[in-house]
């Protein structure tokens, strides 16, 4: 192999027209390597630097002249290593981003005997708004007493939480003697029950304004299942046809997913055009990602959420009277105003079903949905009674209140709701 570059035990070669990453596994005592998909060098260096995160040992980001006293950039390697493996690629990405917008600017450099002090004065020069976002995208509400957009006491709050948890994990791991600092205070900080609704409600002639607003039929097949269900976007997004149960008439928003989210992703009723949606779905992309844009699940590209919604509100004019500062409209005003709206109509206990506020255990999951369980369609539907609740009254008033103000037929293929009905 041609050698092209090297950096400690890692060696970027060339052979035959490919380009290889080599390096020294010091446990199996034998030199590995691993093809990177690049057609140039500077394409192989991209590649190779960011696999060399994963693969390096974090010891090694320490210099031998830092002793147990390495500085915050040092650590930082072996926190996003931890990271890498626990958050999806959406919430490691803004891990990255704190990491270039806060932390190499002003804690790169700073060794872990001295981080309380300069955890400090992040957080003072970012209520000061003297440390914040320097580009056109950032878009920051809060201001200081003069005047000043500054990042909001919550956002704070994260971002210095993560700083002190990266000093926690290189404390236990033996990476430093020094003991991880405390958290500032950060004034303004509010609790998760006391913060402001992400989204306002909408009305049925909003929802149907959004509707019609759709252009494209993925986006609209997209909306009307979560104005059918009021799931999680991303949850909504990313479903597969192993998840639906037509038979049953629901839908597991958990599917082949961690039990441990099981209260982010609960059982839904399938209502409304959502039957006709799903069946045609189905017959096209079967077991797999069932919303499909240009033939390639959307689940699988870097789909910006909050963009689409923004969009289809703009289209809409839903917002043209909100005036600065107003609560706008997105995906959770819909699963907002759903949950609400139930309130009047069904049970407490309904609507914790399926909004996911408590948790469904893996052994009731199983019975209902898993191949050859013994309990019956009968024994099924009790289960599901809670489900099966919800969606007699959406099918009664939900769908039908929406109906004149869209042209799209909301109508169940079963129950074949008519517009007259709609009052």
């Amino acid at each position: 192999m041609k050698k092209i570059d090297k950096v400690g035990r890692f060696t970027i070669a060339e052979n035959r027209g490919a380009i290889y990453l080599r390096w020294w596994n010091s446990h199996s005592r034998k030199t590995e390597s691993e093809r990177l998909q690049a057609k140039t060098v500077e394409q192989a260096r991209k590649l190779a630097r960011e696999r060399m995160k994963v693969l390096v040992d974090r010891s090694e980001a320490i210099r031998p002249d830092s002793g147990d006293d390495p500085t915050f950039g040092e650590i930082w390697l072996g926190f996003e290593q931890d990271k890498r493996k626990r958050l999806a690629k959406e919430r490691f990405r803004l891990l990255e981003n704190r990491r270039e917008l806060y932390f190499k600017p002003h804690l790169w450099t700073v060794r872990m005997s001295k981080m309380g002090p300069a955890l400090r004065a992040l957080v003072n020069g970012m209520e000061e708004g003297t440390i914040r976002p320097d580009n056109t995208k950032s878009k920051l509400k809060t201001l200081t007493k003069d005047g000043k957009p500054r990042l909001h006491p919550n956002t704070i709050s994260d971002i210095v939480g993560s700083a002190a948890e990266a000093c926690a994990l290189a404390k236990s791991d033996g990476a430093t003697a020094h003991n991880p600092p405390k958290i500032p205070f950060i004034t303004g900080v509010t609790a998760p029950e006391d913060r402001d609704p992400k989204g306002r409600y909408v009305s049925s002639e909003e929802i149907g304004a959004l509707i019609e607003a759709c252009r494209r039929p993925h986006v609209r097949d997209l909306l009307l299942l979560v104005v059918g269900c009021a799931g999680r976007i991303g949850a909504v997004a990313n479903l597969t046809g192993a998840q639906v149960r037509l038979d049953l008439g629901v839908i597991d928003l958990l599917g082949d997913g961690s039990i441990d989210n099981n209260k982010r992703r609960p059982i839904v009723p399938i209502t409304g055009p959502m039957s006709r949606i799903l069946q045609r779905l189905l017959e096209q992309h079967g077991d797999g990602y069932l919303l499909h844009e240009k033939n390639k699940p959307i689940a699988e590209g870097a789909r910006n959420w909050t963009q689409m919604i923004q969009r289809l509100v703009e289209r809409s004019e839903i917002d043209k009277h909100q005036t600065s500062g107003d609560t706008r409209a997105n995906w959770y005003s819909i699963r907002r105003t759903f949950a609400d709206w139930l309130d009047e109509r069904v049970s407490d206990a309904a609507i914790s079903a399926v909004m996911g506020h408590f948790e469904i255990s893996s052994r009731t999951r199983r019975q209902l949905f898993e191949f050859g369980s013994p309990m019956t369609d009968i024994y099924k539907r009790r289960k599901l009674g809670p489900v099966l609740e919800v969606a007699e009254v959406l099918e009664k008033e939900w769908w039908p209140s929406i109906q004149p103000y869209t042209s799209v037929d909301l109508r169940n293929d079963k129950e074949r709701l008519m517009l007259t009905d709609a009052v």
